[in-house]
């Protein structure tokens, strides 16, 4: 009896600080942008979208790491939140205004996303507003070259 309660409390208390260290990010729809347009955070972390009156926010097909779960909040959405577990790059978008540049990146893990090659070919088949997916893949890469990510 002594051992499964010891087991018990051993799974319990895995769990709990589990949540105790995941953390919740911030991502704000300012006029036709993402505040920030880069977010860093871990596994388990949850991303929060706020101010999202005449916005939603969608993951972009092809551009989410291998095995994660897209997802899609509703226009309006206010405090839509995501835990992201799969490690690497998650590109999304507001769909009313991807074209004028309101395209966002969060890094999942430390280091180099493992999925970053596979964002510039996904990127390819991009129809409308490619050029504002690909500008966010650029800052984003620029952002990983200055913290010493990638080369």
């Amino acid at each position: 009896m002594r051992v499964k309660i010891s087991m018990v409390m051993g799974l319990l208390s895995a769990a709990l600080s589990h949540q105790a260290t995941a953390d919740e990010h911030i991502i704000k729809g300012v006029i036709t942008n993402w505040v920030p347009q880069v977010t860093y955070a871990k596994p388990g972390d949850t991303i929060k979208f706020v101010q999202m009156a005449g916005h939603d926010t969608q993951t972009i097909d092809g551009m989410i790491p291998e095995g994660a779960t897209p997802w899609k909040a509703a226009m309006g959405a206010e405090g839509f939140s995501v835990a992201l577990d799969k490690e690497g790059a998650y590109i999304f978008k507001c769909n009313p205004h991807m074209t004028t540049g309101m395209v966002g990146a969060v890094i999942v893990g430390e280091g180099a996303p493992k999925n970053l090659a596979a964002l510039d070919t996904s990127a390819e088949s991009v129809k409308l507003g490619k050029n504002m997916v690909v500008r966010t893949i650029r800052k984003m890469k620029e952002d990983l070259k200055k913290k010493g990510l990638i080369q």
